[in-house]
């Protein structure tokens, strides 16, 4: 799978020069979850440009290809939808700026950008989880009495407390 990842993002390289690589269109190409690239590669995508860097600079010249501009509503659903991912695995409170934008294939200020804070980050990603249904984490936020958790239906409310007490 290394190897075939590898090659994918070297004819990406090829094409678009090594400036426009991008993790999120390389699991995508490779038909891997965006998540999941440190366990297919054994490191992070910018360990893994830093392998790639001297194989291809000597091959490529520094191409500066203008890539389409993603819409802001969908960037910022993308943002959400890895923090969420996150949260759900990892604990909504203990969420970080990084592992968002590491997660989401996105930079720190890209993330300031849509969400100014981190309690705004949360604030968002708990009215997703209460309009999602997604147990979890509202499950952890009615432990920490979040109002948008204590907005949830009795139904969800009663599937998260399930989770509470077989925690």
């Amino acid at each position: 799978m290394k190897s075939h990842i590898t090659n994918i993002a070297l004819d990406m390289i090829h094409t678009n020069g090594l400036i426009n690589l991008s993790r999120l269109e390389l699991c995508e190409r490779a038909g891997i979850a965006d998540g999941s690239f440190v366990y297919h590669m054994g490191c992070n995508f910018t360990e893994f440009v830093s392998k790639l860097r001297p194989e291809v600079e000597d091959q490529t010249t520094h191409k500066v290809v203008k890539l389409r501009t993603v819409d802001p509503a969908l960037r910022k659903d993308q943002i959400l939808n890895a923090a969420i991912e996150i949260a759900k695995k990892k604990s909504y409170n203990k969420l970080t700026r990084p592992d968002v934008s590491e997660a989401a294939g996105v930079s720190l200020s890209l993330i300031t950008h849509y969400f100014e804070t981190m309690n705004q980050l949360k604030r968002d990603i708990m009215r997703a989880a209460v309009k999602r249904g997604i147990a979890e984490i509202v499950a952890q936020g009615l432990t920490n009495k979040d109002r948008h958790a204590l907005k949830a239906s009795k139904e969800l409310k009663t599937k998260a407390a399930h989770l509470i007490a077989n925690y």
